[in-house]
């Protein structure tokens, strides 16, 4: 159910069903063996495909377009099986394999395309990294040594035979080769990075900090590419802490966590840098040429992650894990990749291999609990969830993931409890614990609990002044209780203000002024949010509602009528249907005349 305040509802599984009847009807049109079962996305079994070549291959490029790789992969292995001499057909799926982890079979396709005369670029740097993984260096150089058409694969192939050169031994080549790379002025932070490494890890910690000084201080890293800025602070800290200089560690770590203050790596560091010593949590130091590689795929990965390239990004960090299996960073990283595409046991697969002493246990172990709920499994959620707030009881994206989880299956009074759990225990709320408040603000509405609710509301504007989600729940709230209905139209006004996309507060402003009985304001602004929020079934309930009365009635109908078959919460659907059958007005009267029954029950 979506909250008309909040936006907020149950994840639907609508990627998944989509793609299942998409591949069901490309099979059946071409003829595809009528027998084929289909696993649900998230299954472990396998898939049962067709006899059909042009079956399995729409059927893969379909499962493709959707990001699920397990079955393009499933179809497209099919496909090559009935037709093996087919270039066109290896090509296609070519990077699904990589994107999905089957690397060994990647590589045997990509080889085939190299000898066929049909290979893409980025085939020559899945054999690269087919030869370093095996710390065949001069290979992966020889295989990387031509001229890129793409300059993005031109940056990737320099960075990573800078640390095959490394591998050889060749710490100077390897610099140069670094160096030498120049194009755009995003190449910087990615040669000045991986530049600070290599010089780290042959030993140079002063001309190693030096680079990583240059990439931490260059502001095109931390716009362009965050994951770098990041991964150049955690080694500048590393560094300095290497080379007796704390004070310079502190800074730099003191600055980061203004703005990640929960950040357990930086407070790991922090407490080095306090005792004067590097630290010694696993991942964060690069020594040898294959973790530096897969650092180069990781950071380009996270990049394009960031611009919607999300194929590329999932097959970049899949040649990162390729090269270091064991690395908790790319471990949580991949893992995300999947959890964004819903496949979502793959993710758990992931999370449970990051080691229980690694600073990213915490929050591989609240991802599993987080996707073992959308899987249906609430109760080992909780159990998981349970022990995380346990151990961290100042942890507060535990504790707010937690309340949400909970709040999605209503279970309003267990929120209470876990969200007062942690708010007791700050003595001095800052400005990012504003949606502590709002959350509890919540829980305590829906148990109509009202003046806990309003005052931790208030709470949250005192921390947060002009927090859009806060003033527009508040103002809504105050504007359907016909209390403070200047003040509560002034915050919802506001809240659009800040955010005139969102549908949702867009449609809080229509309904405040149906409520004020501001009719043609109303009609105006709900018809605004449908634009924007076409599907949901509240906004056209809404709508249909502020065209009957501004006496346009077929309109009206229509919009219930469309309302009703975008699967509205169960407790409106008996509503609309009696507005259908009987119209607004008698149903108005109705309401009003078993309220008036409610508030004088002698008079009935």
């Amino acid at each position: 159910m979506t909250d008309r305040k909040t936006g907020f509802g149950a994840h639907a599984f609508g990627v998944q069903k989509r793609l299942r009847s998409l591949v069901i009807a490309t099979a059946v049109l071409t003829g595809a063996h009528t027998g084929m079962a289909f696993a649900d996305t998230n299954a472990s079994e396998p898939f049962e495909t067709s006899n059909s070549l042009a079956g399995n291959y729409l059927a893969a490029r379909v499962a493709a377009t959707d990001k699920n790789t397990q079955w393009a992969v499933s179809f497209f292995r099919e496909a090559i099986r009935l037709d093996p001499d087919n270039m066109d057909l290896k090509l296609k799926g070519f990077l699904n394999f990589i994107a999905n982890g089957d690397f060994r079979e990647g590589v045997e396709i990509g080889t085939a395309l190299q000898q066929g005369d049909a290979a893409p670029e980025v085939v020559s740097i899945v054999l690269a990294v087919d030869h370093l993984r095996s710390k065949s260096w001069a290979s992966a150089e020889k295989e990387l040594d031509k001229e890129w058409r793409s300059t993005l694969d031109r940056l990737i192939a320099g960075l990573v035979s800078g640390w095959a050169k490394f591998g050889q031994g060749n710490i100077e080549e390897a610099l140069t080769t670094v160096d030498a790379l120049s194009g755009p002025e995003w190449f910087a932070p990615f040669t000045q990075y991986h530049g600070g490494l290599l010089s780290l890890a042959s030993g140079n910690t002063v001309d190693g900090i030096r680079r990583l000084q240059e990439a931490y201080d260059n502001p095109v890293t931390s716009q362009a590419a965050p994951n770098t800025y990041y991964g150049a602070m955690v080694a500048l800290v590393q560094a300095y802490l290497q080379n007796n200089q704390a004070d310079r560690a502190l800074t730099i770590i003191n600055r980061g966590l203004e703005r990640q203050p929960e950040n357990n790596i930086l407070l790991e560091l922090k407490a080095s840098a306090m005792a004067g010593t590097p630290s010694t949590l696993p991942d964060l130091t690069i020594t040898t040429a294959a973790r530096g590689a897969a650092e180069v795929f990781l950071n380009i990965g996270k990049a394009l992650d960031r611009e919607n390239g999300q194929q590329f990004a999932r097959i970049y960090m899949q040649l990162a894990h390729t090269l270091a299996p064991k690395s908790d960073n790319i471990l949580l990283e991949l893992a995300g990749q999947f959890d964004k595409n819903g496949m979502l046991v793959r993710a758990n697969d992931l999370f449970s291999q990051i080691a229980e002493a690694s600073p990213h246990n915490r929050i591989a172990k609240l991802e599993t609990a987080l996707n073992l709920d959308e899987l249906g499994d609430l109760e080992p959620a909780r159990k998981v969830l349970d022990e995380l707030i346990a151990t961290g009881p100042d942890d507060l994206i535990t504790h707010l993931s937690y309340s949400a989880v909970l709040a999605r299956h209503e279970k309003y009074d267990a929120a209470i409890t876990v969200l007062s759990g942690i708010v007791d225990r700050i003595d001095a709320p800052k400005r990012y614990h504003w949606n502590l408040y709002y959350r509890l603000g919540i829980a305590y509405e829906r148990t109509k609990r009202w003046p806990l609710a309003e005052a931790a509301f208030k709470k949250a504007l005192e921390l947060y002044p002009d927090q859009p989600s806060v003033l527009n729940y508040l103002g809504y709230s105050w504007v359907d209780m016909n209390i403070n209905l200047q003040e509560g139209l002034d915050m919802i006004r506001k809240a659009v203000e800040l955010r005139p996309n969102d549908g949702y507060m867009v449609d809080s402003l229509g309904w405040a002024f149906y409520r004020l009985n501001r009719i043609m304001e109303a009609v105006d602004k709900l018809e605004q949010a449908v634009d924007l929020r076409p599907g949901d079934p509240t906004i056209n309930d809404h709508l249909g509602d502020a065209y009957w009365r501004a006496n346009r009635r077929l309109e009206a109908v229509f919009q219930w009528r469309h309302a009703l078959a975008l699967d509205p919460p169960e407790a409106d659907i008996a509503r609309i249907e009696d507005k259908l059958n009987n119209g607004l007005d008698v149903v108005l009267k109705r309401e009003a005349a078993e309220a008036e029954k409610a508030k004088n029950p002698d008079k009935g």
